[in-house]
């Protein structure tokens, strides 16, 4: 697996992010290839994986995706902090939101493949980087 490191820039894969390309999204296929030609990181922070492994006859697409990845991010106790931080000034109730935006956050540029716009948005803006970091919805 590739080194975190903050020169390079992410593509964060939330749930909607992980589920999405493993059903064959066009767009999130497209969003994946192109993060991949240009050398973009393609992570997963852990906590996704407690929303995408629910016993769904589709666990095989799911692990090939990550698998697939650059890198499984572990939270630190730090970035748990930050998220939370997020969650309090968003008002933003989901925990692995605000994980998968604070992770997004440290490693600016990032782009965040998500199926929840509304909230990464939120907690995005509470983290004062817009434009900085991205959504892509799907």
């Amino acid at each position: 697996m590739a080194e975190l490191t903050a020169r390079r820039a992410l593509l964060v894969l939330d749930a909607g992010g992980v589920t999405a390309i493993a059903a064959g999204n066009g767009v999130a296929r497209a969003a994946l290839e192109r993060a991949r030609r240009e050398g973009w990181l393609v992570v997963i922070p852990a906590p996704v994986l407690v929303e995408v492994h629910t016993g769904r006859r589709d666990h095989a697409r799911i692990d090939r995706v990550i698998n697939a990845v650059d890198m499984l991010i572990e939270t630190t106790p730090e970035r748990a902090r930050e998220a939370g931080e997020l969650r309090a000034r968003s008002g933003v109730l989901d925990v692995v939101d605000a994980i998968v935006v604070a992770e997004a956050v440290a490693a600016q540029p990032a782009l965040i493949l998500t199926s929840d716009p509304g909230d990464i948005r939120a907690l995005i803006e509470a983290a004062s980087a817009v434009g900085r970091v991205l959504i892509i919805a799907v």
